[in-house]
C-alpha cells in the first residue's frame, strides 16, 4: 500500500491512537491531535489524502472543522466516527467517505479504513497540491489584509480623537483621567502601529518571493516590547532584570518577522505578569547554542494553570480551553505563537524552575 498522508482527529481515544501508531508504524504518515483547533491548523499547513474525525457531539468545532477539511483538502477522503444521536446535521451535508456509527467493533474500524486507503486514487503532482495550497493562502491573506486595512482606518480616527480629547482636558479632569487618556492614548498608537506593520509585510510577501525575515532579538523584538510595556511592569512593581542589555550588537540575529516575533514575546511577559502577580521578578536571559538561539523569561510567581503547561510542554495542544474568558484567549495566544515559531524553524516550551517558572523560545540564528 501506498505511504500517504493521515490525519486523525481523535477525542483522547486509546483507539484510534493505536490506529495512528499502526498507520505509522506501516509506513504512513500520520498525524493524530485531540485538538480541533490544532487539526485546522494541520490541514492549513498540509495536503492530505485521507482524514479521520471521531466528533465528539454536537460541538461548535465540528462543523468548522468539517467544512476545513473539504474547503482546504478537497480531494481527500473523510472518515466519520460518532454516535448516529450525537452527530451535528452538517456531517450528514458533507460528501463523506464513510461513516462509522458507534459503538463499532475495532477489527471493523480497521477493515474500513484500510479499504478506504485502497480505494484513494494516483497522488496529484506535488505543484498542483501546492498550488491550491498556495491559492487558499492567498485569499486568507487578502482577507486578513482587507480587515487590517478597515481597522486601521477606524484606528486613525480613534488616534486623532483621543489627541484631541487630551488636550481639551488636560488640567481640568483630574489626574486620575489625565493618566487614563494618556495610556488610552499609548495603546491606540501601538494598535496603529501593530496594524502598518503587518500591512507593509503583506506588501513586502506580494513583491517579492524573499526568504524568512531576519531582526536582531534584542533591537527588534524585546527593547521595543519592554518600552511598550513599561508602565504596566511599573504599575504591578515588577522587578526586572534583561540579561539582553549585554548580548554583544554583532550577536542576537535571529530568522523571523520582528512584528510576529514581538507579538510573541509581548504574549509572554504579559502572561509572567498575569500569574506573577505583584512584585514577582522577572528575568531574560538568553542562550547561544548553533545553530539556535533560544530566549528564556524566567517568572517568580505562581505557575500556570496546567492547561497553559500542556500547551507548552506538549508537542500537540489540547483541545479547546473550557472556563473564563482569560484562560481561553491565553491558550489561543500560546497556539498561534507557537505556530508563529515553528514557521521559522523555531519552537516555545515551557520548564518548571525551583521557586517559578521558565519559558523558552527557540529560533533559528540568520
Amino acid at each position: 500500500m501506498r505511504p500517504e498522508d493521515i490525519l486523525i482527529v481523535n477525542d483522547s481515544s486509546p483507539f484510534l491512537k493505536t490506529i495512528g501508531l499502526i498507520l505509522a508504524d506501516k509506513g504512513h504518515r500520520t498525524c493524530v491531535t485531540n485538538s480541533p483547533s490544532e487539526a485546522l491548523g494541520e490541514l492549513a499547513r498540509k495536503y492530505f489524502r485521507l482524514v479521520i474525525v471521531k466528533l465528539q457531539g454536537k460541538t461548535a468545532d465540528s462543523p468548522a472543522l468539517l467544512n476545513a477539511v473539504k474547503d482546504l483538502n478537497p480531494e481527500a477522503r473523510l472518515i466519520i466516527l460518532g454516535e448516529d444521536a450525537r452527530l451535528p446535521v452538517e456531517a450528514f451535508q458533507l460528501a463523506v467517505d464513510d461513516y462509522i456509527l458507534l459503538p463499532c467493533r475495532p477489527v471493523e474500524v480497521w477493515r474500513r479504513i484500510t479499504s478506504c486507503l485502497k480505494g484513494l486514487p494516483g497522488a496529484a503532482a506535488p505543484e498542483a497540491v501546492q498550488g491550491k495550497l498556495n491559492a487558499t493562502n492567498e485569499r486568507v491573506l487578502t482577507k486578513l489584509s482587507l480587515l487590517f486595512h478597515d481597522l486601521r482606518s477606524g484606528m486613525v480616527s480613534v488616534q486623532a480623537a483621543l489627541k484631541l480629547s487630551r488636550r481639551l482636558a488636560e488640567g481640568q479632569l483630574g489626574a486620575d483621567a489625565d493618566r487614563l487618556l494618556e495610556d488610552a492614548g499609548k495603546k491606540a498608537d501601538w494598535l496603529l502601529s501593530l496594524m502598518e506593520g503587518f500591512l507593509r509585510q503583506v506588501f513586502l510577501c506580494q513583491e517579492s518571493g524573499a526568504e524568512p525575515d531576519i531582526c536582531h532579538i534584542r533591537e527588534d523584538v524585546v527593547a521595543p516590547v519592554l518600552d511598550e510595556l513599561y508602565d504596566d511592569l511599573q504599575k504591578h512593581r515588577v522587578a526586572l532584570e534583561n540579561q539582553l542589555d549585554f548580548l554583544p550588537s554583532h550577536l542576537g540575529s535571529v530568522k523571523g518577522d520582528k512584528v510576529a516575533l514581538r507579538s510573541v514575546f509581548r504574549n509572554l511577559i504579559n502572561n509572567a505578569i498575569q500569574y506573577g502577580g505583584k512584585g514577582c521578578s522577572l528575568k531574560i536571559d538568553y542562550d547561544r547554542s548553533e545553530p539556535f538561539f533560544s530566549l528564556q523569561v524566567f517568572n517568580s510567581g505562581p505557575v500556570p494553570p496546567q492547561k497553559t503547561r500542556c500547551i507548552l510542554s506538549s508537542s500537540l495542544p489540547p483541545g479547546k480551553a473550557k472556563g473564563n474568558g482569560g484562560a481561553r484567549v491565553l491558550g489561543l495566544g500560546l497556539r498561534l505563537s507557537r505556530e508563529i515559531l515553528r514557521s521559522y524553524g523555531g519552537d516555545i516550551r515551557y520548564e518548571p524552575q525551583p521557586g517559578g517558572t521558565k519559558v523558552q523560545v527557540v529560533l533559528p540564528m540568520s
